[in-house]
C-alpha cells in the first residue's frame, strides 16, 4: 500500500498529520503516480516540434484506440461546431488544429486515466469538472490581459491533479476506505499544489508548467509575480461562481463582482478573498474587465454543458 501501514483511521482527522502523511508517501522513491497515456505525453512533445505533419500526429493517436474515441466525441461536440460531421482522426486534426488537438488529448486522457479513485467516484467527477472549466475559463481572462492562453489552458488542466493523486493513495489505504471526501478536503487542499507539481514533473511536462501549478494559489513566487498565477486564481473564483468549484456555492451566494475586502462569501474564506483580489490587481483588471470576462465564462460553460 506504498509504505501506508493498516491501522485504524482516527477517530478525528487531523488535516496537518494527514497532509504529512501523503507528503511522506508522495517523497518515496517507491511512488508511481497515476499514468498519463504514453500516447498524451508523445503527442504534447510532438506539438511543440515545428513543421508537424497531421499524418504524424494520427499516427499516434491511433495507437490508443480508446483515447482516439474520445477526442473524436469531443472534437464532434456542440461547443466546437463542426461545419459536418467530424468523422476520423485526420479530420479532427485538420479541423481543429494541432493545439486545440494537444489539449482535448490532454482532457480526455486526464477524464479516463488520471481522475479516477475507488469510493470517490462523485469527488473525482467534480475534480474532473472543475478543471475543465477552469482551464477554458482561464481563457476569457486571458483575452482581457497578457498572459499566454494556451499555456494558462494546460495549467488549468493540471493545476489540481494533486488532488487525484492523493484521493487515490488514500483509496488504497484501508484506513481511509470509506472516509467522506468533505472530512478529507482540508488536508488534501493543503497538499494539493505540491503534488500537482511533483505529478508533472514526474511527467515529464515542460518546468514552467510543473513549477506553475506547484504555486498556482501564488500570486508572487520567489519575489516575483507570476500572471499565469493570477490568471488561475480568477479562473477558479469564477468557475465557483458558476457553480464549477470542488465545492459548489452555497444557495443566494453571489459573485464577487469588483472583489474588494468585504465580508466573505459562505464557503470562501477571507484569505482566497484576497487572494482574488491580489491576482485581480496584479492582472491590472478593472471590475468592467473582470464581469465581461465572468460574462464570457458563463456563456462559455453553458455552450460545453458543463
Amino acid at each position: 500500500m506504498r509504505g501506508l501501514t493498516e491501522e485504524a483511521a482516527p477517530a478525528e482527522l487531523d488535516p496537518a498529520e494527514l497532509k504529512q502523511m501523503l507528503r511522506t508517501v508522495f517523497s518515496s522513491a517507491s511512488y508511481r503516480p497515476p499514468l498519463l497515456p504514453a500516447v498524451a505525453l508523445e503527442l504534447m512533445e510532438l506539438a511543440q516540434k515545428p513543421n508537424v505533419q497531421f499524418e504524424q500526429v494520427v499516427k499516434v493517436l491511433e495507437r490508443d484506440p480508446v483515447l482516439a474515441a474520445k477526442v473524436l466525441s469531443i472534437a464532434q461536440s456542440a461547443f466546437y461546431a463542426p461545419r459536418s460531421p467530424i468523422l476520423s482522426l485526420r479530420q479532427a486534426t485538420v479541423r481543429l488544429g494541432l493545439a486545440t488537438l494537444r489539449e482535448l488529448v490532454l482532457e480526455a486522457a486526464l477524464h479516463l486515466r488520471v481522475f479516477r479513485a475507488p469510493g470517490y467516484g462523485a469527488a473525482m467527477e467534480r475534480l474532473a469538472r472543475h478543471s475543465t472549466a477552469t482551464a477554458h475559463v482561464v481563457r476569457a481572462v486571458c483575452a482581457r490581459t497578457l498572459v499566454d492562453a494556451e499555456y494558462a489552458f494546460l495549467c488549468g488542466l493540471l493545476h489540481d491533479v494533486g488532488f487525484a493523486a492523493s484521493l487515490l493513495v488514500l483509496s488504497e489505504d484501508p484506513r481511509f476506505r470509506g472516509v467522506p471526501f468533505d472530512d478529507l478536503a482540508r488536508g488534501l487542499d493543503e497538499v494539493h499544489a505540491e503534488a500537482s507539481g511533483l505529478l508533472a514533473r514526474l511527467w515529464k511536462l515542460p518546468g514552467l508548467v510543473a513549477r506553475t501549478v506547484a504555486t498556482h494559489h501564488e500570486v508572487v513566487v520567489d519575489g516575483v509575480v507570476e500572471p499565469v498565477n493570477a490568471a488561475l486564481i480568477i479562473a477558479e473564483q469564477l468557475a465557483w461562481e458558476a457553480g464549477l468549484g470542488l465545492l459548489p456555492p452555497p444557495e443566494g451566494a453571489g459573485p464577487l463582482a469588483t472583489v474588494t475586502p468585504e465580508p466573505p462569501l459562505e464557503g470562501l474564506d477571507a484569505n482566497w478573498t484576497g487572494l482574488v483580489e491580489e491576482a485581480r490587481v496584479a492582472l491590472k483588471m478593472e471590475p468592467l474587465a473582470l464581469c465581461a470576462a465572468r460574462a464570457e465564462a458563463f456563456e462559455l460553460l453553458r455552450r460545453r454543458g458543463l
